[in-house]
C-alpha cells in the first residue's frame, strides 16, 4: 500500500493504487485549472510564440540578404538578430511578505535556445 497526503485536514492515509491515481489526477487537474486561470498565462504563451517566430524571422532575413548580397559579417548578423529580437521585461510580482519583486528581463532568443537546444 501507498501513503498519500489527503488535502481535507491533511491526514496521511494508506490508500490503494486506484485511490492514489485518483488523487494524482485531481492534483493535475487543479494545476491545469490554476495555470489557465492565471492572468499571465496568455502573455507567457504569446511571448514564446513571438520569440519563436522572431528568431525564425531574423534567420530568414539574414539568409535572404546573404542570398542577394553575399556573405555578411558576424557583426551585421548579430545586429539583425538584435533588431528583430524583443526583450521581455517580467511584471512586478508581490512576494508573500508584501514586497514588490521584478524578476530579471529575458531575451526571446534565450527562451528559444532553452526550449530548442
Amino acid at each position: 500500500m501507498v501513503y498519500v497526503l489527503i488535502p481535507d485536514g491533511y491526514n496521511l492515509k494508506k490508500v490503494t493504487k486506484l485511490q492514489k491515481d485518483a488523487v494524482d489526477a485531481k492534483r493535475r487537474h487543479d494545476d491545469v485549472v490554476a495555470l489557465l486561470e492565471n492572468t499571465n498565462t496568455p502573455l507567457v504563451i504569446g511571448g514564446i510564440i513571438t520569440a519563436f517566430f522572431g528568431v525564425k524571422l531574423a534567420e530568414d532575413i539574414i539568409t535572404d540578404i546573404e542570398g542577394r548580397l553575399g556573405a555578411l559579417s558576424d557583426d551585421v548578423k548579430e545586429g539583425i538578430r538584435d533588431t528583430v529580437n524583443i526583450q521581455i521585461q517580467a511584471p512586478v510580482v508581490t512576494t508573500p511578505s508584501g514586497k514588490p519583486f521584478r524578476p530579471p528581463s529575458v531575451k526571446l532568443t534565450d527562451i528559444i535556445k532553452g526550449l530548442f537546444p
